[in-house]
């Protein structure tokens, strides 16, 4: 069994600096403690919020002190000083633990919840009172208990449902035309659209004439796309795997990571070509984006009040340069001003996943060219070239009937002349010559 002079004993640091704040209760006649802290705007933490329930329900009669704000205690006191005016608290029911849970919990009354609740349902939307209560959105992959299992299942529909309407969605489309015929005079094109599959690509070419034999040439005379700033970075002769690449990437952006990449690509550190387009969107982790900061103001605004990088007197904030102090902190942040608001490099490693070589199998959709006429006839005529090499005609002795040497040596001579003579004469030559005649 715990005395109060004991109990008071163990927490009388957090009592004197005030920090903390200390719940007092007993059971039977054993006392108890356990010490607190509020988070921003002095509200309870959920977790501490339940505990103090189970106090309050173990012992009505609890109290919740700290040694700042509450009477009859204070950083200079001695232990036994600190013990009589907790036991003050206690037993003149000051700093009781239900008020106190009253004071600091955010919780909206249960009636005005169920009127939001309808509200949203009304509309065809989910409810979460933490979106409601805090202005969070709730995470879709944790059940935190904000709502209900109804609720939490509409929200991943609607997800759902997003997703598979951003699929849907044409990304980019370009012109695509056939550069033989142009400059014949005679243009063929017409809009592809991305991402696309080798199979629609294909049917387009075919329409468009290019069948790797009379024409084989393409490029893309426009672009249009629903990716602000996008198509500033794309060129006539953009490659149709890469921009099929590229659009399969964006489309599995979310809103957000669509916001932050277009803000990226006018930031413009990784926009030297599409290669570095296609990079940008799997790099995203690389850019803080700030969609409310839209100028150098609102910068200055948010670094002293949001983030109070300095403790100003209210008073003087009437008459501080935000303007100013926004601009200098931009330039050390080497950060931007865009239309979905300030963007700055965090300096994450930027992870170079394509090479600008080898596009990816799953994304190559460009038709191939079938093996060319000439390339076969080079083919044929190697093949020729080596059969001959190989084919050798059966080796004939010589046979002399002189005895004397001198006309022996001119039998010999007279049959090999007879040799060369016939050879340059024979089909077997002229069939080397028509081979030989092929090869550029």
């Amino acid at each position: 069994m715990a005395s109060l002079r004991d109990t008071v004993k163990d927490y009388q640091e957090e009592l004197r600096d005030g920090i903390a704040w200390v719940a007092f209760w007993k059971t039977g006649r054993s006392w108890n403690a356990e010490h607190f802290s509020l988070e921003m705007g002095d509200i309870l933490y959920p977790e501490d919020r339940s505990r103090m329930e189970e106090i309050k329900q173990a012992d009505p009669a609890a109290v919740v002190v700290n040694g700042y704000y509450s009477g009859y205690l204070g950083e200079d006191m001695s232990l036994d000083e600190l013990t009589a005016g907790v036991r003050r608290h206690y037993e003149n029911g000051y700093s009781n633990i239900g008020e106190f849970i009253e004071a600091h919990d955010n919780r909206l009354p249960p009636e005005l919840i169920e009127e939001a609740r309808a509200a949203a349902h009304a509309a065809g939307l989910p409810f979460s009172e933490k979106a409601y209560r805090d202005g969070e959105e709730p995470d879709p992959y944790i059940f935190d208990g904000s709502m209900s299992m109804e609720d939490y299942e509409l929200m991943h529909r609607m997800i759902e449902n997003e997703r598979s309407e951003r699929m849907e969605e044409t990304i980019l489309s370009g012109y695509l035309s056939n550069l033989g015929k142009y400059t014949e005079g005679r243009p063929a094109g017409e809009w592809v659209s991305f991402p696309t599959t080798a199979e629609h690509l294909k049917e387009a070419f075919d329409r468009i004439g290019i069948d790797f034999k009379n024409y084989g040439e393409w490029y893309f005379t426009e672009f249009q796309s629903s990716v602000p700033g996008l198509t500033t970075h794309l060129n006539e002769f953009s490659h149709p795997d890469e921009l099929n690449y590229l659009s399969e990437l964006l489309k599995m952006q979310f809103d957000d990571d669509r916001e932050k990449f277009v803000a990226a690509m006018e930031y413009g550190d990784h926009t030297r070509d599409l290669q570095d387009i296609i990079n940008l969107a799997q790099n995203l982790d690389c850019y803080w984006l700030y969609p409310s900061i839209q100028c150098e103001e609102d910068y200055g605004h948010y670094l002293i009040e949001e983030l109070d990088e300095l403790e100003l007197p209210e008073e003087a904030k009437k008459y501080f340069m935000y303007e100013e102090y926004g601009r200098d902190a931009a330039i050390n942040d080497g950060g931007s001003f865009t239309e979905q608001g300030y963007i700055y490099n965090n300096r994450n490693t930027f992870t170079e996943w394509y090479d600008g070589c080898e596009v990816p199998e799953e994304y190559r959709v460009t038709p191939q060219p079938p093996v060319q006429e000439k390339e076969q006839a080079d083919l044929d005529t190697s093949v020729a070239i080596q059969t001959t090499a190989t084919e050798q005609p059966p080796v004939l002795p010589i046979i002399l009937s002189s005895e004397k040497p001198a006309d022996k040596m001119k039998e010999i001579t007279d049959r090999l002349e007879q040799g060369i003579l016939g050879l340059y004469e024979s089909d077997r030559y002229a069939d080397y010559l028509r081979t030989m005649s092929k090869i550029p």
